[in-house]
């Protein structure tokens, strides 16, 4: 799958089969994290990967209910130092890269913005003068899953100036 392909094929995945994921992809998943862009190469994230069945579903009243964190293969919390001015765009590099991948391998992710952070502080043991960015669940998906409609590309894109929108003739 190159590329292209993942970025097509990456859909927000929320039924997830039980299936442990081989050491192999974690490795690759892993590099795709380490070998992300960041503002100043500070690669300011760190990330904690919950495979435990019982700490996943206390994580579940933590993310608004989501009760698909609970059938997860793992919940990762990013995490960043809230004081370096690009944290919260180098972590969301970060899991771009790692959906893509994860994508590539065969495997589903889903971003989770809904969540109480002091929540997953104390579950998860991340320091006070830490920041929890942004949390994601992975595994192998379970069953169909349609993308959603998607926005026409002359409603988001202008050129040279707002409001002046590509039109694909010209």
């Amino acid at each position: 799958m190159d590329v292209k392909d993942a970025i097509a094929n990456r859909l927000s995945i929320r039924r997830y089969a039980q299936a442990s994921i081989p050491p192999d992809h974690m490795e690759t998943l892993f590099k795709s994290l380490q070998l992300a862009a960041s503002g100043n190469n500070n690669q300011n994230w760190e990330f904690v990967f919950v495979g435990d069945a019982d700490l996943k579903s206390r994580l579940v009243g933590a993310c608004a209910n989501q009760s698909f964190v609970a059938r997860c293969a793992y919940f990762i919390a990013g995490v960043a130092d809230p004081s370096q001015k690009w944290h919260m765009v180098d972590i969301t590099i970060a899991f771009t890269n790692f959906t893509l991948q994860a994508a590539e391998l065969g495997y589903g992710t889903c971003w989770i913005g809904a969540f109480d952070e002091n929540k997953i502080k104390d579950l998860l043991g991340v320091p006070d003068e830490k920041k929890v960015v942004i949390c994601m669940t992975f595994g192998l998906p379970q069953g169909r899953h349609v993308a959603r409609k998607r926005k026409a590309i002359d409603e988001f894109i202008f050129v040279e100036r707002y409001g002046n929108r590509w039109r694909h003739d010209t």
